[in-house]
């Protein structure tokens, strides 16, 4: 009768097969999408991008992270990312990087349009990831983390990720700290089948840049009926400026360098906000009561509409003014100091403004 040894299998080969059964059976790191592993010099921040609700935007950041976005700053291949520099950093406010360590250029060399999804993607908490920009459509590569509630920039600024781990480091973050390297990790069929190129990048911005131009038409055609409508009587000035004489005034306009106390009521109309002078030279704040405030022609400045306006007008003289975008806080729009307690007042790019302004007096030049 034949014997059958049992087969022994060794210590090392034991512990392979325990590593590899242990392996098969550990849930993976996350759960199903895209993500971006930020490792910077004080630890590492995890942020989830909303490559289905933003993928334009998100395919820009994948792409320039992995070097598959042709860009103005490095040859394709390079990771446009790894060796920034938090640049900016504002306590209470955002991070941001964004600007490439290259000889060649501080951008992608490239702008793209917004992506806003709201109320999906806001900017109501501390985590949230967005596009910086310099006015509406001008995206390039700059991105911040927010470090508090700052929901006054939504519909301003695109929200295409947030912080889902890391947000001790993120608040650790000072000036001149690095992203020493950005990764990009793909859980699940849709997030492995996401890997942006120059051409789907670019074929996506062309189509963003339609809706654009739709939305644009669309929005001027409401501000026309508008002002048709409310404002029938009113007069067309320069740079497109509308405008009614309330109360007639008396006298002559202030020469150059005279100081006006003025005030003024004002709203957006189209996004429901009110506004009122401060005495603050004259700049909009939250309120129903405006304040006086001292207006030196030729030298301060409010907005081009209502700095022409106060040029022109007379003692004791009332005026509506009707001011489309381009004459008064155009595409940079308006942010007021920060109050502590309060809502940020914002009157956002690419806004028509109407007023009810008042000269109150009217002195001569050099005098107060």
């Amino acid at each position: 009768m034949t014997k059958h040894r049992t087969r022994e299998i060794a210590p090392a080969g034991l512990a392979a097969i325990a590593i590899l059964l242990a392996s098969a059976c550990q849930k993976p790191k996350y759960a199903e999408g895209l993500y971006a592993e930020v490792t910077t010099n004080k630890g590492l921040i995890v942020l989830a991008l909303e490559f289905e609700k933003t993928p334009m935007t998100v395919a820009n950041f994948v792409g320039l992270a992995e070097g598959m976005v042709e860009n103005a700053a490095f040859p394709p291949g390079r990771p446009y990312f790894d060796g920034v520099e938090w640049h900016r950093v504002v306590p209470g406010h955002v991070i941001q990087c964004g600007i490439p360590k290259s000889e060649k250029a501080k951008g992608p060399g490239y702008e793209f349009p917004n992506e806003i999804v709201l109320p999906d993607l806001n900017h109501g908490r501390a985590g949230m990831v967005n596009m910086a920009n310099g006015g509406p459509h001008t995206n390039g590569s700059q991105w911040c983390i927010t470090l508090g509630d700052r929901s006054y920039l939504d519909g301003d600024y695109t929200v295409f990720g947030r912080v889902v781990e890391g947000m001790d480091v993120v608040m650790s973050i000072v000036q001149g700290d690095v992203v020493q390297k950005v990764g990009i990790i793909r859980v699940g069929k849709k997030a492995k089948a996401f890997k942006p190129t120059t051409a789907s990048f670019k074929d996506l911005v062309e189509e963003a840049k339609v809706r654009v131009e739709r939305a644009d038409a669309e929005k001027k055609a409401r501000e026309d009926d508008l002002v048709k409508a409310s404002w029938p009587d009113a007069v067309e000035g320069e740079g497109g400026v509308k405008f009614e004489i309330l109360n007639l005034g008396r006298g002559t306009p202030p020469a150059p360098g005279a100081v006006l106390r003025a005030v003024y009521s004002g709203n957006a109309p189209l996004a429901g906000k009110a506004f009122v002078s401060t005495s603050e030279n004259g700049l909009p704040y939250w309120g129903e009561t405006p304040e006086p405030f001292e207006f030196v022609v030729g030298t301060t400045k409010v907005n081009p509409a209502v700095d022409a306006a106060l040029a022109s007008m007379k003692k004791g003289e009332k005026r509506l003014l009707v001011v489309p975008a381009g004459q008064g806080y155009k595409t940079s729009g308006f942010y007021a100091k920060q109050r502590p307690g309060e809502k940020r007042f914002v009157i956002s790019p690419n806004t028509l403004l109407v007023y009810e302004i008042e000269i109150l007096d009217i002195l001569p030049a050099g005098k107060k």
